[in-house]
Parts: structure tokens; C-alpha cells; sequence
């Protein structure tokens, strides 16, 4: 058994669960991906349940998840031989089917668990997990709520790194998402962080009158034919929101709640996974109790791809020494960047329960309050 990537996989926590695909993105093929540095195949046994095994076939390099799945098993693409959900070797069809077959000839197997429509993975091989999937309670809302989520994952431009804390910055929003937030502030709302009693997560919430007053509702700037003009005329209510909060958890999951004077009106959230030391995973959806129509439906479907479109653009064109696992080496930090520097010391210190380095500065070159 041959592994993927130790080096890529050395930048990643692995003994944690990640999203890996959605539900709907597994059928009657194998699903590729690359998660933590690992080539990875996904399929399902005849009885419908999930599985997760190393892609690269240790006889000569095939890559399982170009395959087929037959029974229990994926099988190669170039030479035939067949692997099962435990990593086991099935079948050698160039040799007769009386012929042993090596115990040593096998993949990894990965830990898979299916809930709330996603497809989660325990990315660290021929592991035991020691604890469940965390899934937000948002995910089992029921009336009025609607959960709309993308029926696949996306792979994004950006370390998982440069992807999370992205995620967890307003800062960038008047500027990146000038299409898909138009009349988003320049500045950043006053926000108190605090830090989850486990230490695998932390969250804030912003106020948000400071900001609103200067920025128009979304329905107000809308008045093209673009997904966004659609969206605020006819799925954003014109909503006034009066309290934003922040929070993320060692799972991939950022989610930020809107709420207005009656109450929260939507959880905006997306899981993010570590694919390479380049690129990261990203599935997606929104937990709302307004615009409930078909139509809203159809256009946030839309309007998270385009949104994730234009961070996935400015990540891919960072200069090359800030790409990469570790970022930008002694990156300055300003005040708005207390919203999201905090995920580097807490993946951090999960990284080193795991006898591994985060390859990025903690603190950086500097602090400002200005």
C-alpha cells in the first residue's frame, strides 16, 4: 500500500471529519477527489452506502475513480483488479480464479458517513474515528425554514488557508464582490470574537447599524437582469439586517446569520475541505425563513457560484509567494483581520495534537489598531 501525498497531507488536520461530496454527486460511478493531499474514490455498495478507498491502484498507477463499480468493488480501468469499501483486493481477472491473492495487495480505506445530504470523510487512512460528524442544527430546520443547498462541491483557487480565512472577512466585500454584494461598506462592523469552550471553533457576532446606514438594500441597487439584480428584487425582501454573526468550526464550516428586528432570517453557510496545498472544496446553502418561493430557490442556487466565483478569481491571482499552504510569510495584520486571524492558531493547535507544523505565521509582522 502505497500513500498519496504524505508531504501535502502534513499541512492538513486528518483526524477529523470533512465534507467529501454531496449525496446527489454519488451514483452508479466512482467520484474522484483529491482531499488533504490523498487521491480519494467515493462509491456506493449495493446497498446504497457509501464508501471511500485510495484511487491510485497500487499495480501500476491507475487512477480507481476513472473505473467502474461492480458489486461490491471499484474496479481499475487499465488492468481490472478490484478493491471493496475495506481496501481488500476482490478480484486479479489476469489470473486464474482459484489463484491466491496477496493480502498485501490493497488501498487505504477511509472512514465515510452519510447525514443531512452530505457525504463526510475521515481523511486519515485505515483510521478509527473518535467522534461523530458535527452537523449545524440549521440543516433539520423545519417550516417556515428552507434549507437550498448546491447539489455539488466546487473547487475553488486557494489554500485552504487563504479559502478559510477569506470566508471569515468582510473587508474584501466591497471589492471582490462588487457584482454579487453591490453596496457593501468599505468598512468592517465593530465585531466581538470569542473563542468555543471545545477550542475547535469560534464565532462573533457585528453590529451591523453602523454599516447599513451607509450601505443601500440589496433590492434598492438591484435593478439590472444579473443574477444578484434578481436575487435582491425578487428573493432578498429588502431586508435590513441589524446583527451578523460569525462562526467557524474545525469541520470546514463557516456560516454567518443574518438577523433584522424580527429575528434571524437566514444562515448562509459553506463547508470548506482541503483539497492540495492550492485548492480547496466548497459545499454550500443557505437555512432561511424568507422568500420562500421557487424562484428564490433557483436564484440562490445561482448566486453562491457566482459569489464563490469572484473569491476563487482573486485567490488564483495572489502573487505566488502568498499561494501555497502557509500564505504570505509575515503577513501585517490590520484590525479587520481580527475577524479571521483567529482560525490559524486554532488549526493550528489541532495540527500539532497530530505531531504536525502549520506551515503559516501565527501572528504576523505586525498588529494595528488604526
Amino acid at each position: 500500500m502505497r500513500a498519496d501525498s504524505v508531504e501535502a497531507s502534513s499541512y492538513f488536520v486528518t483526524r477529523n471529519w470533512y465534507v467529501g461530496a454531496m449525496s446527489s454527486e454519488l451514483g452508479d460511478k466512482p467520484l474522484g477527489r483529491m482531499i488533504c493531499g490523498r487521491r480519494i474514490a467515493f462509491f456506493r455498495d449495493p446497498d446504497g452506502r457509501a464508501q471511500a478507498v485510495a484511487a491510485t491502484c497500487p499495480h501500476r498507477g491507475a487512477d480507481l475513480a476513472r473505473g467502474r463499480v461492480v458489486g461490491d468493488s471499484v474496479e481499475c480501468p487499465f488492468h481490472g483488479l478490484r478493491f471493496n469499501g475495506s481496501g481488500v483486493c476482490t478480484r486479479i481477472p489476469s489470473q486464474d480464479a482459484e489463484a491466491p491473492i496477496p493480502r498485501a495487495l490493497r488501498v487505504a480505506s477511509y472512514a465515510v458517513i452519510e447525514k443531512a445530504g452530505f457525504v463526510w470523510i475521515w481523511p486519515e487512512p485505515n483510521d478509527a474515528p473518535t467522534c461523530e460528524p458535527e452537523l449545524p442544527e440549521f440543516l433539520s430546520y423545519g417550516a417556515p425554514w428552507r434549507l437550498t443547498c448546491l447539489p455539488s462541491g466546487s473547487l475553488s483557487a486557494g489554500s485552504y488557508l487563504n479559502a478559510m480565512e477569506n470566508a471569515l472577512d468582510d473587508a474584501h466585500l466591497a471589492f471582490v464582490h462588487q457584482a454579487t454584494v453591490p453596496g457593501a461598506s468599505e468598512r468592517v462592523a465593530p465585531f466581538k470574537i470569542t473563542t468555543d469552550t471545545d477550542r475547535r471553533g469560534y464565532g462573533g457576532v457585528a453590529e451591523m447599524a453602523s454599516v447599513v446606514a451607509e450601505s443601500p438594500a440589496v433590492a434598492d441597487v438591484a435593478t439590472g437582469s444579473s443574477v444578484m439584480d434578481l436575487l435582491g428584487r425578487f428573493a432578498m425582501e429588502n431586508l435590513k439586517p441589524t446583527h451578523k454573526a460569525y462562526s467557524y468550526r474545525l469541520s470546514g464550516l463557516v456560516c454567518i446569520t443574518t438577523t433584522d428586528a424580527s429575528g434571524p432570517r437566514d444562515h448562509t453557510f459553506a463547508f470548506f475541505t482541503p483539497s492540495d496545498a492550492d485548492h480547496t472544496y466548497l459545499f454550500g446553502g443557505v437555512a432561511r425563513n424568507h422568500s420562500l418561493n421557487p424562484v428564490a430557490d433557483w436564484l440562490f442556487k445561482r448566486y453562491m457560484p457566482a459569489l464563490t466565483a469572484e473569491d476563487s478569481k482573486i485567490l488564483g491571482e495572489l502573487v505566488p509567494e502568498a499561494q501555497g499552504p502557509g500564505g504570505l510569510p509575515n503577513p501585517f495584520v490590520i484590525r479587520a483581520d481580527r475577524q479571521s486571524f483567529p482560525f490559524r492558531r486554532l488549526y493550528a493547535d489541532a495540527l500539532a495534537a497530530e505531531g504536525k507544523t502549520a506551515p503559516w505565521a501565527l501572528e504576523g509582522s505586525a498588529a494595528s489598531d488604526g
